[in-house]
């Protein structure tokens, strides 16, 4: 596998992602959710933007001497050019950054695995993952607690504890590998697979989205009515898209967006596209 095939790679997941129908709160292909200044074609230049990124990012792991938390270091800078590519596409929304940490991290471990081993294998990948990010990120979580509140991530970390995307690299996505996973590779209709693995994400995960633009009892709202929805048969039932449907609708009125569930449905698709490769 080449860095291009997987900077490719992550640019499908993304689309995967947006493409998943219908998404309560979020962007898909019927509406744009909670969310005013995008819909499902500023996702789709997004995406196309990154693309070169993500492969650059590939390229780090495979041809840079040193440790894979140096290679973590190193990819920092590049995801910060990946941002500027992003915001250039798109007219200034933000429509993947926290995907461009997540999905810069194991582009450059996939990268590592395969100049190391010659291919990626699920214990590897997470293994290099956790050597890349758990030092650094743990001394940043740290500092932050005392940092001006700059972003919604510092803000939730200082307000209620929640420590967002970081907190999930050092835990090392448990949500990816051990709740969407799993579902994703289950048969059947793939939309509703995807809708099936969304909704057991927001039915257990501190969504660091719906805090910022909410709080914590609508997290916990959030996640019961996901709960209740899979008790009740769940994506795959004679009615889900209909409920899906008014749960969305009822999310666009309250501002309502899990979309910190959605950057994590689109890395378990990212991991399931990846690990399938022979």
């Amino acid at each position: 596998m080449t860095a291009a095939e997987l900077g490719a790679l992550a640019r499908w997941a993304l689309m995967e992602e947006a493409e998943t129908t219908p998404k309560p709160g979020l962007v898909d292909r019927e509406t744009n959710g909670a969310h005013r200044d995008m819909d499902f074609s500023t996702f789709r230049r997004s995406a196309e933007a990154l693309e070169p990124w993500f492969s650059a990012m590939a390229e780090l792991g495979m041809t840079l001497d040193g440790t894979a938390e140096d290679l973590f270091l190193a990819l920092r800078p590049v995801g910060q050019e990946a941002e500027q590519a992003m915001y250039a596409a798109t007219g200034g929304v933000n429509t993947h950054k926290g995907l461009i940490f997540t999905l810069g991290i194991y582009c450059g471990a996939a990268g590592r695995c395969l100049r190391d081993l010659g291919r990626v294998t699920e214990g590897a990948l997470r293994e290099t993952e956790q050597e890349m990010v758990v030092s650094v990120l743990t001394g940043e979580l740290r500092r932050l607690r005392t940092a001006p509140a700059a972003t919604h991530g510092v803000r939730n970390l200082q307000q209620y504890g929640a420590p967002g995307v970081r907190g999930e690299a050092i835990r090392g996505y448990p949500a990816v590998w051990d709740l969407a996973l799993p579902v994703l590779r289950q048969d059947g209709d793939w939309n509703r697979v995807k809708l099936q693995a969304l909704l057991t994400l927001m039915a257990s995960c501190e969504d660091s989205n719906v805090l910022a633009r909410r709080d914590p009892a609508v997290l916990g709202r959030v996640q019961q009515d996901a709960a209740a929805f899979l008790r009740s048969g769940g994506a795959h039932g004679p009615d889900a898209l209909d409920r899906l449907r008014a749960l969305d609708r009822a999310y666009t009125r309250e501002n309502i967006s899990p979309g910190g569930c959605a950057d994590l449905l689109a890395t378990a698709i990212f991991m399931k596209g990846l690990l399938e490769i022979r």
